[in-house]
């Protein structure tokens, strides 16, 4: 399928609806679709994926990563650059979407050509391309340090619903997972013990780290985790 073929497919679809409703048909389709292109210009390769679908049900809480709407972020796709893209990743769904010209529908980006993701100040990776998919899964996750030993946050999302009195709540249920890539191998940390394990040989200098910069592993474990991997690799330099 050629580049935005999906986008314009759609565009000529509700060109001919238009023309059905006023009864003037004459160069429609051609009009879009060179509308399309007039607005999505460059940025028209990234737009060629399926329409996304919104959610039916009205939930009390959104599987979004961090906001519901749409943000401007860079996406890396096929090795090129798009800046200020507005997008936002569905968690439970794993599908990066991406708002159309004009503000029409929704797209879903094509992930086997995503490099990277950087949105609401954090870089997103597809797992298979550093080879980790086997370990952790294909889904999106968060590369929140990468250098000699990267560490990246996963999301597990789940979809719930609760009878509450004659009236049923959906929500979707949001937990975290850390992981730290040692030697190609990614390693689940879920506390500092679990951390310490990994860099025996430091233990010592990382605990008295610990104490000195007031880490707290339960309530901040994301800065805590990158914090002491990144204080590893300068010790161990």
């Amino acid at each position: 399928m050629k580049a935005g073929t999906s986008v314009i497919l759609l565009y000529l679809s509700i060109g001919m609806l238009h023309a059905q409703q006023t009864g003037t048909n004459k160069g429609l389709p051609g009009k879009f679709v060179q509308d399309y292109f007039s607005v999505a210009q460059e940025y028209a390769l990234i737009y060629n994926g399926k329409e996304y679908l919104r959610y039916e049900k009205e939930t009390t809480n959104h599987p979004y990563l961090l906001y519901a709407e749409f943000k401007e972020g860079t996406i890396s796709y096929g090795g090129i650059v798009y800046p200020q893209v507005p997008m936002k990743l569905d968690l439970f769904r794993d599908e990066l979407v991406l708002q159309s010209p004009n503000k029409l529908y929704p797209v879903i980006a094509e992930k086997e050509r995503i490099d990277y993701i950087l949105l609401n100040g954090y870089r997103i990776i597809n797992p298979s391309a550093r080879g980790w998919q086997n370990q952790i899964g294909n889904e999106y996750v968060v590369l929140l340090s990468d250098n000699i030993y990267p560490v990246i946050k996963k999301y597990l999302i789940t979809y719930e619903e609760n009878v509450n009195g004659l009236t049923v709540e959906a929500s979707f249920r949001i937990k975290e997972r850390f992981y730290v890539i040692k030697e190609n191998t990614c390693y689940p940390v879920k506390n500092k013990r679990a951390l310490f394990n990994l860099f025996p040989d430091k233990k010592k200098e990382l605990g008295q780290y610990v104490r000195e910069q007031k880490l707290n592993f339960k309530k901040q474990p994301e800065q805590a985790f990158v914090t002491i991997v990144k204080h590893y690799e300068a010790l161990s330099r």
